[in-house]
């Protein structure tokens, strides 16, 4: 089941790559509008930016109604998102905007789907998995992470293994999945501590966290 494991991962991954590419796309369009939202929000994809993206093509033009869609926890105040959504709205440049949009939203789902595959196949490699005794600590990375899955990974993950690997200094959610993936549950093929850490440190660049 690692293998397959491994295989959804990759298969995300790749999912990810191509929406990347329609985000740039997005941004590209926004450019061309004289519409400077990269500069005022941090992630064009994030809850602010895609409300604004979505609001102008769905035919929005007034930049101060624009700027009502900032969220609470956006850094950029109502009147700096305003003024940077001071655009021309050129119809071939949205209707850019709107594919773009059209084949991230696609890309997405697709995600989603592999995210539904990939937890069905923890919980399956968990069967009959004792149970931790202790409870799951803390988690210590409290940002979100951008390629994180649409489910609890450290939940899962912790009933897999039996510890909270993410405690480890460095390794998040899905920077430890991908290290499972690859090496698997079973840590007796590295006689010890500094063998698995030289194994680590020399895989470390292909995964991404």
């Amino acid at each position: 089941m690692v293998v397959e494991l491994r295989s959804y991962l990759r298969v995300r991954e790749r999912l990810l790559d191509y929406a990347a590419s329609h985000i740039q796309h997005m941004q590209k369009a926004l450019t061309f509008m004289n519409v400077q939202l990269n500069l005022v929000v941090a992630d064009i994809t994030g809850v602010t930016g895609m409300r604004i993206v979505r609001a102008i093509v769905n035919g929005e033009r007034s930049a101060a109604t624009l700027s009502e869609f900032r969220d609470p926890r956006c850094r950029s105040s109502k009147a700096t998102i305003q003024a940077a959504l001071e655009g021309n709205y050129q119809a071939e440049h949205v209707f850019a905007l709107r594919q773009a949009i059209i084949m991230y939203d696609a890309y997405q789902q697709q995600v989603h789907e592999c995210d539904t595959e990939i937890e069905q196949v923890l919980v399956r490699m968990s069967v009959n998995k004792e149970l931790p005794d202790a409870p799951m600590p803390k988690a210590k990375h409290r940002t979100k992470q951008p390629n994180r899955l649409n489910f609890d990974v450290r939940e899962k993950l912790y009933q897999l293994v039996g510890a909270d690997l993410t405690q480890i200094h460095g390794l998040g959610p899905y920077l430890v999945l991908r290290m499972i993936s690859e090496c698997g549950t079973d840590m007796t093929k590295w006689p010890t501590a500094k063998h698995f850490t030289s194994w680590l440190t020399n895989s470390v660049p292909r995964f991404k966290d």
